[in-house]
């Protein structure tokens, strides 16, 4: 059975679809693990990252992402779910075949005016149930499929929202990881982030529940891997006196809940996501191996693997 994560943080611009990215060819490529990311951000950064984009553009016309989950629903075909066509294998295969292990179903635009309709669209049944059917999709696709059997590590990159589209990758999820820039909304966010999880989502999904049809997939408990640091600014002899204010704050809140090392903000980063390849493949450039930010990202994936392995 494959372990299933979320990452997200309902703010942007926190290096949710970077942490996954690498997160996932780091699995596939230092632990040859079997991946299988799930991108339900309708912004579909995570699905060009990894298929480019001419072969994302080639998977939405052919219909094969995921809004064919979310859609059975709209459309009152809740019976008529997708089969596993909607993954893309091996998209990076051409790039490095060192991530032929990692696979994707990629996201589309239209996902955002797609939580919209699932947001307002008629009940199938009773409403309590409607509201459990329509929360579980992911769920119920993941069991049809049997793709849970198939992976090691299945990995949503989640919207900036915990909207319906993201509670259906939580529902699915033993565990989620928030990445976080040392800042002061991020000192607030982070626990009203946590409560949600808990109450908002996990508690109300045990709720209705009840009402519904089991989900052997479904997750009563979602637990934290724990708080990732990213785009956090060097200065001489450490941090920038804000990011070391912040940073601060965020340790004696959340001790070891921190997950080590730190990624350093760089223009390595957003120069390896140009060219559509992880950190890993840009070790020898000045921007990324002299600052060692591929070390940073290959010891955080394998503390990350160790912290969610041990859950």
């Amino acid at each position: 059975m494959a372990k299933r994560i979320s990452i997200i943080n309902f703010k942007g611009g926190v290096g949710k679809t970077t942490l996954a990215f690498h997160l996932g060819t780091g699995l596939a490529w230092i632990h040859d693990a079997r991946v299988l990311l799930i991108d339900v951000d309708h912004q579909s950064s995570l699905s060009i990252l990894c298929m480019r984009p001419n072969g994302w553009q080639s998977a939405i016309r052919s219909n094969r992402t995921i809004v064919e989950v979310f859609r059975s629903f709209v459309n009152q075909q809740a019976n008529n779910l997708p089969a596993d066509e909607i993954i893309a294998k091996s998209p990076m295969h051409t790039i490095d075949t060192d991530y032929d292990t990692m696979d994707v179903v990629p996201a589309d635009l239209g996902l955002d005016n797609l939580e919209i309709e699932l947001t307002s669209s008629l009940p199938q049944g009773t409403a309590i149930r409607s509201e459990w059917d329509k929360r579980t999709l992911l769920c119920r696709w993941i069991e049809e499929t049997g793709i849970d059997e198939r992976y090691d590590y299945i990995i949503f990159d989640c919207p900036p929202a915990t909207k319906i589209v993201s509670q259906n990758a939580i529902a699915a999820s033993h565990s989620y990881i928030v990445p976080v820039v040392p800042e002061a909304v991020m000192e607030r966010g982070a626990p009203h982030l946590r409560e949600m999880m808990r109450t908002g989502i996990d508690d109300r999904l045990k709720a209705l529940a009840q009402f519904g049809e089991h989900r052997d997939i479904h997750v009563p408990d979602t637990e934290l891997v724990g708080l990732v640091i990213t785009r956090i600014q060097s200065a001489s002899g450490g941090y920038t006196i804000d990011h070391t204010q912040h940073l601060g704050s965020l340790r004696r809140r959340w001790s070891d809940s921190l997950i080590r090392p730190y990624i350093s903000q760089g223009i390595g980063v957003s120069e390896a996501l140009s060219r559509y390849i992880p950190v890993y493949n840009m070790h020898k450039t000045q921007n990324v191996g002299k600052r060692e930010i591929d070390i940073q990202y290959m010891n955080l994936t394998s503390e990350i693997k160790k912290r969610i392995d041990g859950l």
